[in-house]
């Protein structure tokens, strides 16, 4: 069956719909779990960023999160009520983004209740990933809701295409990515957070259960968290060399965003694969 107008319907619900949600999550946990905390009120720099989705860039006014995908807003010349600034920022990114993987994964997937759980992986994702490149946090309440959204969706799918014993395989990956960057966490808490220590659990849940395969039902989930957990490396190390060469010293940076393209290549390489 042609996947191609699922897929492009996906791509617009995610661009209109999700992206906005997503946005509004972000900026919300950004303002008032980093931002009123820490600084009573004083919104730094790096927070800065997360911000034009719901106040103007220029005068601070309010621009109601979530009322208006920022992508429509920007095509139509959206301003501000209050000093007429162009309504645009970051919103457009986490917008596009969620738009690109909702069309990616139906592509991939296909007319199957697969697409259920995969879908709520990416949405958590992009939005887990959006907070870490902007403040070096991933939200504890971003990686429960997202893990129980999945884990929903694999309950659907074994009820209604089976099997059952697939759901193991989201234990076997949790354990091993999630004991695999305990480990790292506990031997160096600085370079690795217990935030991607959480992210790991889910993203090997994931992993695992879209690789486990009957005749193999550990080996498959293990190879597909080694698989994800080679992707991250790779991408994070890519990342890394890139910004030691910008800023020409050794700084920390969010691998949360690298863990999660892993573990989301590999849920979308395996989970359409035959059972």
């Amino acid at each position: 069956m042609n996947t191609l107008p699922l897929a492009a319907l996906a791509a617009v619900v995610g661009v209109l719909v999700v992206g906005p949600f997503v946005t509004y999550a972000v900026v919300r946990w950004t303002g008032w779990r980093v931002a009123l905390p820490l600084l009573l009120g004083r919104v730094p720099t790096s927070v800065e960023v997360g911000r034009p989705a719901a106040r103007c860039r220029r005068c601070g006014a309010t621009l109601a999160p979530g009322a208006l995908p920022a992508i429509v807003g920007v095509a139509a010349g959206a301003r501000c009520r209050r000093c007429r600034e162009p309504v645009a920022g970051p919103a457009v990114a986490i917008e596009v983004a969620c738009g690109l993987g909702w069309g990616v994964a139906a592509l991939v997937v296909g007319w199957s209740v697969v697409l259920v759980p995969v879908l709520a992986l990416v949405t958590g994702l992009v939005a887990m990933s959006a907070v870490d490149l902007v403040v070096m946090r991933i939200p504890t309440r971003f990686v429960y809701v997202t893990a129980v959204a999945v884990l929903a969706g694999a309950a659907l799918v074994a009820v209604l295409e089976g099997p059952a014993r697939r759901l193991a395989g989201a234990g076997v990956g949790a354990l091993a990515l999630g004991g695999f960057l305990l480990v790292l966490h506990l031997v160096s808490p600085r370079a690795l957070g217990f935030g991607d220590v959480r992210l790991g659990v889910l993203v090997g849940a994931a992993a695992g259960w879209s690789a486990w395969r009957p005749d193999h039902p550990v080996l498959m989930p293990v190879q597909g968290v080694l698989n994800a957990g080679l992707v991250a490396g790779l991408v994070g190390s890519i990342v890394g060399l890139a910004l030691l060469v910008v800023r020409r010293r050794d700084r920390p940076f969010p691998f949360g965003p690298a863990l999660a393209f892993g573990g989301l290549v590999v849920t979308l390489a395996t989970a359409a694969g035959p059972v």
